[in-house]
């Protein structure tokens, strides 16, 4: 018979953590769910980006009418491109999150959009930097001296310079002399397309009076400046134009605006 051991107290393992000693538990933070696409949740920061790209396209819209219309007709058509290009990019990139089934499919079209998008924006930067270090055509046409002889209010072409198709600020002057006893009225006018400049002196005789003319103008095919000089009188008179000069500067673009008082 084995003794029995008095005054002892079998102790159980203590099984819980220190933590839990003082007979608290600690309850666990609560997991923030993850937005679900499919529900029309949007991840966190999404409202910010969206609330700037608004933005952006609202300055974007705003300034779009006066933009296209410095550029050139080859330079719109590739920004159009450019345009639907990252709109299948971002399209690809909506589609691929919201169907999983399908998400290699709308990942390459977001990736193909995004790249095509930046090959032609490289390609409209090169034609950007070629076009500032490329010289502007300048074309200079001049007579030292042309004889005026008209009938009454008889336009006489007085010079043609052909151009080719582009945008151009044209120039032209000359000095108009009165070799007779009476005074002269005449009138000048630069023509290019359906753009001119006209305008008339009064030459006393034997005097002379300097004409100057300036027009601007967008050739979509090859054209001609033309500047042409009439007496305007009753009876036929003579002039005598010297130091003729046409001077033609080519443009990016022409914009004719009125002006404002």
């Amino acid at each position: 018979m084995e003794p029995r051991l008095r005054g002892e107290r079998l102790l159980e393992p203590n099984t819980r953590s220190p933590d839990s000693s003082s007979g608290e538990s600690q309850a666990s933070e609560p997991t923030r769910p993850s937005p679900d696409p499919s529900r029309g949740e949007s991840p966190p920061g999404t409202g910010t980006a969206t609330g700037l790209l608004a933005a952006f396209l609202g300055v974007l819209i705003t300034s779009l009418p006066q933009l296209i219309e410095q550029l050139s007709p080859w330079t719109r058509a590739f920004l159009a491109f450019i345009a639907v290009s990252l709109g299948l990019s971002v399209f690809g990139a909506v589609q691929a999150r919201r169907e999983a089934p399908r998400r290699r499919l709308w990942v390459t079209m977001s990736v193909a959009g995004a790249v095509v998008s930046v090959c032609a924006g490289l390609v409209v930067g090169a034609g950007a930097l070629l076009g500032t270090v490329t010289t502007s055509p300048v074309k200079v046409g001049f007579d030292d001296e042309f004889t005026l002889h008209s009938r009454a209010d008889e336009d006489v072409r007085v010079g043609v310079l052909p151009l080719d198709a582009g945008s151009y600020v044209i120039w032209a002057k000359l000095y108009v002399e009165n070799p007779e006893t009476s005074g002269v009225r005449v009138t000048c006018r630069l023509d290019a397309g359906n753009d001119y400049d006209i305008t008339s002196v009064d030459v006393v005789p034997e005097g002379s009076v300097p004409i100057a003319l300036t027009v601007a103008h967008t050739y979509r095919d090859p054209g001609s400046v033309i500047l042409q000089c009439r007496n305007a009188s009753t009876t036929p008179r003579t002039s005598v134009l010297k130091q003729v000069k046409i001077l033609v500067i080519g443009a990016d673009s022409v914009r004719i605006d009125q002006l404002s008082g």
